[in-house]
């Protein structure tokens, strides 16, 4: 047989990203084609969606398997039909892109046609943009799908593993997967950043082929204000009459070009990936003089200063002062709001400022401010070190010393950054307000270094200095700062005083008086969440983050949702803790400060671990250990505490000694001197269960004495919670379970006060094995229940399997309990003479041995035996033997 002839690329069917279930339909409607039974199909969606890919596929595999394709077009089916070119009886595949562009002549003729797919071995596959379909062409449809007639498909948006497969794994995939919309044509244009020349961006050239000039100019001007837009300003922008910008957008509008957004007295074009395609085709002189026209209209209306500036950052004029003096105002305005728009304002702006002027040093110190809240902090380092000194030069303020110690803190640099600030409060007086920022970074800095006293000291300076000046968002910073410097002074009851303060000022400021500081909700939910104070730190982290999303404050919002996720995850909300890491791996892998990855990566760890998926532990472990090697070296608080938790996981994993040794080596000895109480007795609570695990009881009584004594210092819930447990398992080595288990209880109950689920959970299964050990056989199994439904709730499907698997041990014995109560209570219903029959045959002597004892016949013993057998419910000689024995070890 030939070989056929190659059809070329076009007729292969080409892979098809992100539609497996429609490909996998057209297939199967192919095979029934084949078979002699047709059917009419429609693809609807938006522009872009992938309705044309569906259709070219269909239309490749009819062709690879020698089935006559008519289309693409609607006319064309038509023309060849009518043309007869198909043989009567034989199947054929009818495709018609683009339905929206039905003449309405053709209407009888495209329902004549659907209902031929149903009679005839005919697959007719329609693809249509639901926007732009004409009444009569929808009435038709859905009389088709009333009649089934018609199957209608909706494409939805591609994934994000599907949009990675159709754009490969480029760094902005998640920011450009949902500015998409999931949109594979919108994905293409915006992975390829707007490039009109790309080929996803040539199908929207294509659309503006037939627009006239009005309608074209009308376009340009919406692409160029990047904003939804009234008629009014659209017309007087593009040069047009009020009458002629209506008209244009109604043509615009029918095409589904521009739509109307919120009411249809503002209009945009349908998409930003289409906007940027349309602007950047427009003639560059020609952009300029529309952003210039469109900022001139826009002071006229007296619009918001920053509408203005977005134009003049793509038009200033150098020759026009005013134009500098609207970037610097807007950046002002916007330096909270909008960092990322503030920065574009500024670095519009300082090419046109005079050298070593105050306007270009107070631009330079903005634009470093606002490089520091969009998570750039070694540019805006780089910026400021461009400058005269920072500290003591006449022309500096204390603005400028505060952002640059916060950008060497925010790269890790802790000794530059106090140093930094010792030299700025050196020159400011003690009752300048504007200090107050400069002591709450150094308390930062003094917490991390583990010096409480100076940490204390700085916070209650700022917090004084805010109070005076009525800035209740920086006083509740300094009051949080004070908090954690209490708790880790073991000054539990000024701690709670000061945190509760702070949440009150916190709780009580509006949104945007917290966008000037959000150091200040970072703040309080972390201290809330050191206190235990779980449900109020993940309210007011969940804000935090909210704000950090909407005004891209970027910096914070990894140090925010590590610390939401750690929360979370106490709290058992094991797959939210997951989700909210998921969140943070979008902003972190541009962190350049050691300690976000670390405890990110460390908290990761401690979830993961609770899970039972593929590889769970294996990959806990990893993370753990990726932690620990970004601490190095280093001795600050959070470095000590990342390889106490990888000790931690070790230890959860089964590797009990190798766990010993990180936990020790992390604490700093067998004193555990590096860890202050609150950490102190979870240290001991992970040593006890060690200890436990080793079977050695002079330990677990060390390390119950150790966290006792943290006790004495730091009272609270949660320390009091481990304490109790370690007291439990030294108790338990010294099988004094009575004991064991009243510590257990108190230990649930501190547990439980400070919303650790999880180690409820842990510590239930622990009590319920004491009280089975005990006999408390009813107690065992309700602590089961209990810790099975926390487990659950807590969605940590390791502590549900473990405790289900416990729960099944404990019934096996309870059984086995039960069978031997039966034998038992059997026994004792066997007359005399039976149960010395019977306890002779338990030794294994035969019958006329036993009869020789006795002294009766053997005829005797064995209806004796008989009788034994039949009260006993067994059937041989092994199994009276059993039952007797267990019945007399019962005894």
């Amino acid at each position: 047989m030939p070989t056929p002839p190659d059809r070329g690329a076009a007729d292969r069917p080409r892979q098809v990203i992100g539609r497996a279930a429609e490909v996998s339909a057209l297939d199967s409607a192919l095979m029934r084609l084949q078979a002699g039974r047709g059917r009419a199909i429609a693809v609807a969606g938006e522009p872009g969606i992938g309705k044309s890919t569906l259709v070219t596929h269909l239309a490749a595999r009819a062709r690879a398997a020698g089935i006559q394709v008519l289309g693409p077009a609607f006319g064309d089916v038509i023309v060849a039909m009518g043309a007869g070119v198909t043989p009567p009886g034989s199947p054929v595949v009818a495709v018609a892109d683009e339905l929206h562009r039905i003449a309405s002549d053709d209407l009888p003729a495209l329902e004549r046609l659907i209902r031929a797919a149903t009679d005839a071995p005919m697959l007719l596959l329609l693809a249509y943009r639901r926007r732009q379909l004409a009444p009569a062409v929808a009435a038709a449809v859905s009389r088709a799908v009333a009649a089934d007639l018609l199957d209608v498909w909706e494409l939805g948006p591609l994934s994000r593993d599907e949009a990675r497969a159709l754009v490969g794994d480029i760094p902005r995939l998640a920011t450009v997967h949902e500015a998409s919309g999931g949109n594979p044509q919108y994905l293409r244009i915006l992975s390829a950043d707007g490039d009109p020349h790309a080929d996803a961006a040539r199908a929207v050239v294509g659309e503006l082929a037939e627009l006239d000039h009005t309608a074209l100019t009308t376009l340009q001007t919406l692409a160029v204000l990047g904003e939804p837009a009234h008629p009014q300003l659209i017309a007087a922008v593009a040069g047009l009459s009020a009458d002629e910008a209506l008209d244009a957008l109604d043509s615009l509008t029918r095409l589904d070009i521009v739509r109307p957004t919120g009411t249809i007295a503002r209009f945009a074009v349908r998409h930003p990936a289409v906007s940027e395609v349309v602007y950047r085709r427009i003639d560059p002189g020609s952009r300029i003089t529309i952003h210039l026209r469109a900022e001139s209209v826009l002071a006229s209306q007296a619009a918001p200063i920053a509408r203005r500036a977005h134009h003049l950052t793509r038009a200033a004029d150098p020759s026009r002062p005013e134009h500098t003096a609207t970037l610097l105002a807007a950046a002002r305005l916007t330096i909270h709001t909008a960092p990322a728009d503030a920065a574009r304002y500024l670095q519009a702006a300082l090419p046109q400022l005079q050298e070593n002027s105050p306007e270009q040093r107070e631009a330079q110190v903005l634009l470093a401010r606002a490089q520091l809240l969009t998570g750039q902090a070694s540019e805006g380092r780089n910026l400021l070190h461009t400058l005269p000194a920072i500290v003591g030069n006449p022309t500096g303020d204390v603005t400028a010393v505060a952002v640059a110690g916060r950008l060497e803190r925010q790269l890790g640099q802790l000794s530059e950054s106090a140093a930094i600030l010792r030299s700025g409060l050196a020159s400011v007086p003690d009752d300048d307000s504007a200090a107050a920022a400069l002591h709450s970074m150094q308390a930062d800095n003094a917490l991390d270094q583990a010096d409480y006293v100076r940490a204390r000291q700085h916070a209650e300076v700022a917090a004084a200095l805010a109070h005076g000046v009525h800035d209740t968002v920086g006083e509740a910073l300094a009051q949080a700062q004070a908090a954690m410097a209490l708790l880790s002074s073991d000054e539990l009851d000024a701690a709670e005083v000061a945190i509760t303060q702070a949440a009150e000022l916190v709780d009580a400021a509006s949104d945007a008086a917290l966008l000037r500081n959000l150091e200040a909700v970072y703040q309080l939910g972390f201290s809330e969440t050191m206190l235990s104070r779980l449900a109020d730190g993940e309210r007011h982290l969940i804000r935090g983050a909210a704000l950090s999303r909407r005004s891209g404050q970027t910096y914070i919002l990894p140090m925010i949702l590590k610390t939401l996720a750690d929360t979370q995850a106490r709290a058992g909300s094991v797959k939210r803790a997951l989700a909210t890491l998921d969140e943070a791996d979008l902003y972190v892998e541009n962190a350049e400060n050691p300690a976000t990855k670390a405890i990110l990566a460390i908290i990761r760890a401690s979830a993961l671990v609770w899970t039972n998926e593929d590889d769970a532990q294996r990959r806990a472990l990893a993370w753990a250990d990726q932690a620990a090697a970004w601490t190095e070296t280093r001795t600050t608080v959070w470095a000590v505490v990342v390889r106490c938790r990888r000790a931690e996981i070790v230890l959860l994993a089964g590797d009990t000694s190798r766990a010993g040794r990180l936990l020790l080596e992390a604490a700093g000895g067998p004193d555990l001197p590096n860890l202050i109480a609150a950490r102190r007795t979870r240290s001991c609570d992970a040593l006890s269960e060690i200890a436990l695990r080793e079977k050695d009881p002079l330990a677990a009584d060390r390390w119950a004495a150790l966290a006792e004594a943290s006790l004495e210092q730091l009272p609270s819930a949660s320390t009091r919670a481990f304490a109790f447990r370690a007291r439990m398992r030294a108790q338990w080595l010294r099988d004094d379970l009575k004991a064991a288990l009243a510590s257990a209880q108190q230990a649930v109950e501190g547990f439980t006060a400070s919303g650790e689920r999880i180690e409820v959970c842990r510590t239930l299964s622990e009590a319920a094995t004491l009280a089975a050990a005990l006999g408390h056989h009813r107690q065992a199994r309700d602590w089961l229940d209990r810790a099975t439904t926390l487990a659950e709730q807590c969605e940590a499907t390791l502590l549900v399997d473990e405790t289900t698997k416990q729960r099944t041990r404990l019934a096996e014995k309870a059984a086995e309990r039960s069978v031997q109560r039966e034998a038992t209570d059997a026994l004792a219903a066997l007359t005399t003479r039976e149960r010395e029959i019977a306890a002779l045959a338990s030794t294994g002597v035969t019958s006329v041995q036993i009869a020789e004892r006795l002294f009766l016949s053997r005829r005797t013993v064995d209806a004796h035996l008989g009788q034994i057998y039949r009260k006993l419910g067994v059937s041989s000689r092994a199994a009276l033997i059993r039952t007797v024995l267990d019945a007399e070890a019962r005894g």
